[in-house]
């Protein structure tokens, strides 16, 4: 399993679809600096973009951080 730590960059309301009258895209971004954590973790992931939409719109919050966790899947 692999850990990253990211922050929330933002949140957009966009038009739903497959039932759902709104989606919440969050844009995720690797964490870099503000605590000996952060910038371990940017030492091992130095970039990148994660996008998610949610039918939620209490998921992610702008400026608040977030673990995700990688592990493979099997087929």
């Amino acid at each position: 399993m692999t850990r990253c730590k990211v922050v929330c960059q933002s949140v957009t309301k966009r038009l739903g679809y497959g039932g759902a009258p709104f989606l919440f895209e969050a844009e995720l971004t690797p964490v870099h600096r503000g605590s000996p954590e952060n910038e371990d973790f940017f030492a091992s992931t130095p970039g990148g973009r994660i996008n998610l939409a949610t039918i939620r719109d209490d998921h992610f919050v702008p400026g608040k951080s977030y673990y995700v966790d990688f592990s493979e899947a099997e087929s």
